[in-house]
């Protein structure tokens, strides 16, 4: 779903500026599979994030997690915005993409929860 959300925003980044009285159709469509695509991993990383820790430290440790992933999206704003003008729009794109697919190349290498008990991954 990572590769589905790069390339929904891909066709938003390419497809140009909108002409007046005129539906920019690209853009609108890529708005739609980007949105498919993100509502596909989205939903599955707070769960797995959740999943592995034990029960009593699954809380504390989800609002750790998100917390500093919260706390790296500040820093990336930060650091990489103001950069973005200066590539363009599908150079700009790419570069926030290329993150999430990093992550979703790092999470091949977690551990597999599907079908598993709560107790049997984080005792």
């Amino acid at each position: 779903m990572a590769v589905v959300t790069l390339v929904g925003g891909i066709l938003i980044a390419v497809a140009g500026h909108p002409v007046a009285h005129q539906i920019p159709w690209v853009a609108f469509i890529g708005s739609i599979i980007l949105f498919f695509g993100f509502n596909g991993w989205v939903p599955m990383t707070y769960a797995w994030s959740a999943e592995n820790f034990p029960t009593r430290a699954r809380v504390t440790g989800f609002g750790l997690v998100d917390g500093v992933g919260h706390v790296g999206g500040g820093i990336g704003l930060v650091a990489i915005t103001p950069l973005l003008p200066q590539i363009g729009v599908l150079p700009s794109f790419l570069l926030i993409g290329g993150f999430l697919v990093v992550a979703a190349i790092i999470a091949q290498f977690g551990v597999n929860t599907r079908g598993k008990a709560l107790e049997d991954i984080s005792p």
